[in-house]
């Protein structure tokens, strides 16, 4: 069943005139179900020209744990999937219980994506462990090397109230970098057991991306 999606008003969703051309582009969006469909289009084109790359990554903090790490190159979805109205973390804004949803819907429907990226890098780890880290529990979607897409970013350009009045500084910045890629991190899980583990850091994610656009 197709979830019934909401965008931000244009009115709550303040874009700086310092975006230029890009802050039309980022109030004037495909609805939020339209937007993931493109991102998934433009995934599945990345994995068949082998563009994508995976990694299975050990925790640093709780030894015999490890997680899927997949970068997910992106052409023009990448802008108004991260910092539109409609998109990623417009849908936290909304509330935390939506962004949950739009970020489990999007990892669950890059799994062919991420399949097909393992057929042509295999990974020592079976695949069975690879797609269940992806769909487990707090796995995530989020832009790559975020400290540099938003250490460059311009500041104080995307301004909704609320992340106004919680004194957000990183969450309101649009960042756009160059790479155009995003990461997808699964949940780290136990190899023989699947048991999970989250950092408790981790455990307030929808909340922080709620009040400040940023965790």
């Amino acid at each position: 069943m197709t979830r019934l999606r909401r965008l931000v008003s244009t009115e709550e969703w303040c874009l700086s005139e310092a975006l230029g051309e890009r802050r039309e582009r980022l109030l004037d969006v495909p609805q939020p179900e339209s937007l993931l469909n493109h991102l998934i289009i433009e995934s599945e084109d990345a994995a068949r020209a082998g563009r994508i790359t995976l990694r299975w990554e050990d925790s640093t903090d709780r030894p015999g744990y490890f997680r899927l790490v997949a970068q997910i190159p992106l052409n023009e979805t990448l802008d108004q999937f991260f910092n539109g109205r409609s998109g990623y973390r417009a849908q936290y804004y909304l509330s935390p219980e939506e962004g949950i949803l739009y970020n489990r819907d999007t990892l669950d429907r890059l799994v062919p994506a991420i399949a097909t990226a393992y057929e042509q890098q295999p990974l020592k780890i079976d695949w069975k462990l690879v797609e269940e880290s992806v769909r487990a529990p707090h796995a995530k979607v989020w832009v790559f090397q975020e400290t540099v897409a938003f250490d460059e970013a311009t500041p104080n350009t995307l301004n909704p109230p609320r992340w106004v009045a919680n004194g957000a500084t990183r969450g309101r910045k649009a960042p756009l970098p160059s790479h155009r890629m995003i990461d997808v991190k699964g949940t780290f899980i136990q190899p023989g057991t699947n048991a999970l583990f989250v950092d408790d850091l981790k455990l307030d994610r929808a909340w922080d991306l709620f009040k400040r656009g940023y965790t």
